[in-house]
């Protein structure tokens, strides 16, 4: 609540200004009328969910757990307790279109990371795929990764992206043919 709170003190002025616009002048020596918006902001995944008000990857309707989602239950437990946040009251702004993509987090960690790499090493033997990566030659401007990727326990984003260019030469032939056809719709 502070941190909306002192926002809301700190872009107050741009709530009269976007709707009546002020005077300014310009980089070319003329005052002309302008109306200063909030339009964009630009944060990693935990301050965008501070800014839009929700958990992270929870609802930002309820206070249901992601285990618990689509429980008829769910309904009873509709937060109470929400609170008008900083953008609220600026003119023409949706917050949700403000927020700017955080790729480290959302792309590179979350999607490739922690969805992708997963279910490949699961769909075929963690072994098998470590084996595959330490076959791979070496190559300038890619990195090599000589003890696998099963054993890393904490990733930084620079690995995350060596691991994209290499990802598909090692994981070739090395998924199941079963998921591969469902995907591809071969019968």
């Amino acid at each position: 609540r502070l941190f909306h709170f002192a926002l809301n003190k700190l872009l107050s002025p741009l709530k009269e200004a976007g709707v009546q616009g002020i005077e300014m002048t310009c980089a070319d020596g003329y005052v002309r009328r302008i109306h200063p918006i909030l339009s964009a902001y630009i944060a990693d995944f935990p301050e965008q969910c501070l800014v839009a008000c929700c958990k992270e990857s929870r609802c930002p309707r309820c206070k249901v757990t992601h285990d618990k989602r689509g429980s008829p239950h769910a309904s009873e437990l509709l937060r109470d307790d929400v609170y008008a946040p900083f953008w609220a009251d600026l003119p023409y702004t949706d917050i949700f279109t403000c927020i700017t993509p955080d790729l480290l987090h959302q792309l590179h960690k979350g999607v490739f990371k922690d969805h992708v790499v997963k279910w490949c090493t699961k769909s075929a033997e963690p072994e098998e795929f470590d084996a595959r990566l330490k076959a791979l030659t070496t190559h300038a401007g890619l990195r090599h990764f000589k003890n696998g990727i099963t054993t890393l326990k904490q990733w930084t984003g620079t690995e995350a992206k060596h691991l994209e260019k290499v990802f598909l030469g090692a994981l070739a032939r090395a998924v199941i043919t079963v998921g591969i056809s469902y995907c591809s719709h071969n019968d």
